[in-house]
């Protein structure tokens, strides 16, 4: 009797158990084909109200980024990725294109002075955001970073060094970054005639160093300075105190911006001045690394400033084709504005904020060049710099 009682209640819970997993991978499939088939936050309108432009083309895109901005929060909102402020303000700046789906104006255009006004609605793409979001996200976690660090252990300079104890301390350190090549940083400082010693605290030099690492597309550039000193016996134990200050400043070579300034130091007994000085300067490192580390990701924008001349565009020319509006329009593009219209020579210059440096923009303009309205070449092409004639 007993077993036939056991037997019945084994039957009982493994029925219950397969009704459970039936009724579980039931409800997943609902809640798989739910996301799949695109219902949900990301297919609802946003609409906006009293956007104004110069043109329609303008309207047009300042209505996708308002529309953009607004969707934005709501269609992060619970997602796997946060988002601050710096980012959402990023992609509402950026090109709209991929972004904003289904868009249309509302009703008719309205004059206010010499604006076009009126309402639109669209959809935000929840896939391009992702997409553009894990890029950045990528961007912001390995910005390029370039160091150069003078260092005078217990009276002796490290001149002849190619690579600094400091330095080897900051990239172990330091896993979040992209460490570009010293030694290529040091030959292109040479060639544009600047230190690779004696770099903290002078100006000029601080400034060659900031324009070589522009050269090789670095982000960041610590500027630093190192001094070991013996502080002495530490009583009755055999040992000497080895102290390391650590002065540095951090550049954002984009800007050429100082983001952080500060000193820090360590100490480490030893009986060896060698391994005591590592020691020292690896503890000062240490004490660096969240000072350091803080300040890049509060004040650090990523993007490349890219100056743009234009030779042989007569100034009405530039305006009627919106030439402004058109690099602004590119994807990645984050502004664009004028630096000089100084219209004598045909020449009119641009600073241009993108995600990626002047080749590409480059590429990017030659690929949209039916929409210039005129043909152009390159004079010069560089990371930082671009100058394009009308042919």
């Amino acid at each position: 009797m007993q077993n036939v009682h056991h037997s019945r209640l084994k039957g009982y819970f493994k029925g219950t158990l397969i009704l459970t997993v039936i009724i579980f991978l039931f409800s997943g499939i609902n809640v798989c084909s739910s996301t799949q088939d695109g219902s949900g936050k990301q297919d609802k309108f946003v609409y906006v109200n009293n956007v104004q432009g110069i043109n329609e083309d303008d309207f047009e895109l300042n209505a996708k980024r308002k529309i953009l901005e607004n969707g934005l929060g709501e269609l992060i909102e619970g997602g796997s990725q946060a988002i601050d402020g710096q980012l959402k303000e990023m992609i509402v700046n950026s090109s709209t294109e991929g972004f904003v789906t289904e868009f249309s104006r509302i009703g008719s255009f309205r004059k206010k002075g010499n604006l076009l006004e009126a309402d639109a609605k669209g959809k935000v793409s929840r896939k391009a955001v992702e997409d553009a979001l894990k890029e950045r996200y990528r961007d912001l976690g390995k910005p390029k970073f370039l160091m150069i660090i003078d260092e005078k252990i217990l009276g002796k300079s490290n001149a002849g060094s190619s690579v600094s104890i400091s330095e080897n301390a900051i990239v172990k350190k330091f896993v979040e970054f992209d460490f570009l090549d010293k030694n290529q940083f040091s030959r292109i400082l040479a060639k544009e005639g600047g230190k690779t010693v004696g770099v903290y605290g002078n100006q000029s030099s601080e400034g060659k160093a900031i324009s070589a690492a522009a050269e090789m597309e670095a982000q960041i550039l610590l500027v630093g300075q190192t001094e070991v000193t013996n502080a002495g016996d530490i009583e009755d134990s055999g040992l000497k105190s080895y102290q390391a200050v650590l002065r540095f400043k951090i550049f954002d070579v984009n800007t050429a911006r100082i983001i952080a300034a500060d000193n820090t130091n360590g100490a480490f007994p030893h009986v060896s001045p060698e391994t005591g000085s590592q020691e020292a300067i690896r503890k000062a490192v240490d004490k660096a690394y969240p000072k350091i580390r803080d300040q890049i990701s509060m004040k650090w924008r990523p993007g490349n400033l890219i100056r743009v001349k234009l030779e042989g565009i007569p100034y009405d020319d530039y305006v009627d084709k919106d030439i402004k509006g058109l690099i602004r329009g590119i994807k990645g593009v984050n502004s664009v504005s004028e630096v000089s219209s100084a219209n004598t020579n045909k020449m009119i210059v641009l600073e241009v904020e993108a995600l990626f440096n002047g080749s590409n923009l480059y590429q990017k303009m030659r690929e949209r060049k039916s929409d210039f309205g005129f043909e152009f070449s390159q004079k010069e092409v560089k990371p930082t710099s671009i100058h394009i004639i009308k042919k």
